[in-house]
């Protein structure tokens, strides 16, 4: 059986071929629950009665009306699952991850605590582990699911700026204590160990621990109590994070929702292919200390969710050493691998490889070899230093194929919880000093959320523990779907080659650095504006997009695609501008306008199989565009005609 054969049936198909099989199960689901609830005490006896069940009968009718009401205006969602859909970050959810979802819908658990989610609270701590594992953690290490990879984002930024301002907590608390005097923690890591050992040498002292933990609470730059005005008035230096130019805006919303303001969100530059440029950060890292601002925070993006890109996460790590050695700060190191965190399942144990550098395509009726741009060796440099990060966002419910939502925050170290505990008599038992709260089993005293629903855990787990998390499992769906996403660009370079007479071209935006590709269509032409050019794209858009009052049905749209914007406001010139370039725009008309891109996540795990059957469908897609996009041209040119 083959690499394709096999993942085969980890999914429904584009033609639900694995149906059949699987509405068994979802029955099987069904009828195991209604059982279970038929056997907790059977003696009861019923409740509804017969008689009482004959008087629903009018409900009955009207709900069945109404859910073929719901089933048939959902017919009009997207069509995620197809290989025709081509947007956004959406694609097909694994088998046992809906199995898992749905069975544990049914008793609908709580996952803020034990006390209401006994077993599914369990089933995510274990869920977590495989992910941590995954991502390069070790035994000590913590994480938990989220709704998404913003509030797992906001999380981490809350649990770093908390632990930037405990190293000067601690020696508050071991003057207060009679503790001996240390030297202020080098790094985060370092810090959380501090913490911990004050907990420790008191306790040996005779001090109890609730002592210990008012001396925190009274301590001057314990922000959790005293807040981040005080402490930064008593620290005196701005404190600032550190975001690649190409971060997601949920970086703003941390900025705003932890006191901090978004003025305080330092801009790194991106090299061409969108990646952090480390020689910026460290320059931008030696300004923030000569104007003696304090760094909270260094954000690294693993799978940019506009380009894929994935940050040198080995180089930055190579950097915070070399400002330790020097006897400069160190810093949290949070890596947003809410998109690309997965990739890292190509990585372990070993590097699987992404295969030859070409594949075969059918155009024009012929079959023809067509040469691939894969991602650089760096990026699995990056990823495979990932688990030396402090902490790491990833989302199951994007390259993990598990429904939403889940998401999920994970730490190198779990002596991030007693940092994070909040008090809730009615959903964990009392606190305990460091040692015993690492270990704690409960969830929700140490996160943002409350009530989350303990069928996303479920769902995690039941597919993870199914499809490994490494380069025998997902390792080759998420492999394949690279070589997709480079296989789309070089049509798109290339499709000159094949139709050189079309009066519209592509112009990429860069080479994959995952999955993702952006591209614009321009009129051979020269001396195009940059706003003629936007006009083509953003109607290109429209036309491989189905929105409410467009009067098409989905049913009628052959493919989707989506879009994106690269502003100035976000990326310099400098960034853009060999893209600019190929672009034939000039660096005033960017300042102006900005650019309308047209964007691509090929998530999709069918493309290679469907060419076993003949279907290549990347390349109709492409055909597709250039013949939507050569109609509005001449449209465009009649219109234009008409006015003269």
């Amino acid at each position: 059986m083959n690499e394709i054969d096999d993942s085969s049936a980890w999914f429904a198909g584009p033609k639900a071929e694995n149906a059949d099989w699987f509405e068994a199960i979802l029955g099987r689901i069904v009828q195991d629950y209604y059982s279970w609830r038929r056997n907790y005490f059977p003696e009861d006896g019923l409740v509804v009665d017969s008689h009482t069940r004959r008087t629903g009968e009018g409900f009955r009718d009207e709900f069945e009306d109404k859910l073929m009401e719901l089933l048939a205006r959902l017919k009009g969602d997207f069509p995620f699952h197809s290989p025709r859909y081509a947007a956004h970050m959406v694609a097909e959810q694994t088998l046992p991850s809906i199995a898992g979802y749905f069975a544990a819908m049914l008793y609908n658990p709580n996952n803020v605590s034990r006390e209401s989610a006994p077993i599914t609270v369990r089933l995510e701590l274990e869920a977590c582990r495989m992910i941590n594992e995954m991502l390069g953690y070790g035994d000590a290490s913590w994480g938990h699911l989220t709704g998404g990879g913003t509030v797992a984002n906001i999380e981490a930024l809350w649990v770093a700026r908390t632990v930037a301002y405990l190293p000067m907590a601690i020696q508050e608390m071991r003057e207060a204590l009679g503790l001996s005097e240390t030297a202020l923690a080098r790094s985060p890591q370092d810090a959380l160990q501090g913490f911990a050992d004050v907990f420790l040498e008191a306790e040996q002292k005779g001090t109890s621990f609730h002592e210990i933990v008012s001396t925190y609470l009274k301590a001057g730059h314990c922000v959790v109590e005293r807040g981040l005005h005080h402490v930064v008035s008593l620290d005196n230096r701005r404190p600032v994070v550190l975001v690649p130019e190409s971060h997601h805006y949920c970086f703003e919303k941390a900025m705003d929702a932890l006191g901090i303001g978004r003025s305080g969100l330092v801009s790194v530059s991106v090299d061409a292919h969108f990646r952090m440029d480390v020689a910026d950060l460290e320059a931008k890292l030696a300004e923030i200390d000569g104007q003696g601002g304090r760094v909270l925070a260094v954000v690294a993006v693993v799978g940019t969710t506009e380009e894929g890109a994935v940050d040198p996460v080995d180089e930055i790590l190579d950097l915070r050493e070399k400002r330790k050695a020097e006897g400069k700060e160190s810093f949290w190191l949070h890596v947003d691998g809410a998109y690309g965190g997965y990739l890292r399942t190509m990585t372990t144990p070993g590097r699987i490889g992404l295969g030859e550098p070409w594949t075969d395509v059918r155009i024009n009726g012929i079959t023809t070899r067509l040469p691939l741009t894969l991602p650089e060796h760096s990026a699995c440099n990056a990823l495979e230093r990932l688990g030396e990060a402090d902490s790491i966002t990833i989302d199951p419910h994007k390259l993990g194929y598990i429904p939403y939502p889940a998401g999920a925050v994970c730490f190198r170290s779990d002596l991030v919880k007693p940092l994070l505990r909040q008090e809730a008599p009615y959903i964990g038992d009392g606190a305990g000093n460091p040692e015993t709260e690492r270990h704690a089993e409960n969830i929700g005293l140490y996160i943002l959320e409350g009530s989350k629903p303990g069928a996303a855990a479920a769902a995690v787990w039941l597919s993870h523990s199914l499809i490994k998390l490494d380069t025998s499992g997902h390792g080759r769906l998420v492999k394949q779907t690279v070589r997709n996403a480079c296989e789309l660009h070089a049509l798109l370079e290339r499709w000159p080659e094949w139709h050189p007479t079309s009066p519209v071209r592509a112009v990429t935006l860069t080479s994959p650095g995952s999955n993702i590709v952006c591209f614009a269509f321009r009129p051979v032409q020269a001396g195009v504006s940059l706003q003629d050019i936007n006009r083509l794209n953003r109607s290109l858009y429209d036309q491989f997009n189905v929105e409410e009052g467009s009067g098409r049905r989905i049913y009628d749209q052959q493919f989707f695609v989506s879009r994106t914007t690269i502003k100035p406001s976000q990326y310099r010139f400098a960034t853009v501008a060999p893209f600019l370039d190929r672009l034939g725009v000039t660096e005033e008309e960017y300042q102006t306008e900005g650019v309308f891109l047209l964007r691509s996540v090929l998530m999709n795990p069918w493309y290679e199989q469907a060419k076993t059957k003949g279907r290549h469908f990347l390349v109709e897609m492409v055909e597709e565009l250039h013949k939507v996009a050569e109609r509005g041209l001449s449209t465009r040119a009649k219109a234009t005609q008409a006015d003269i």
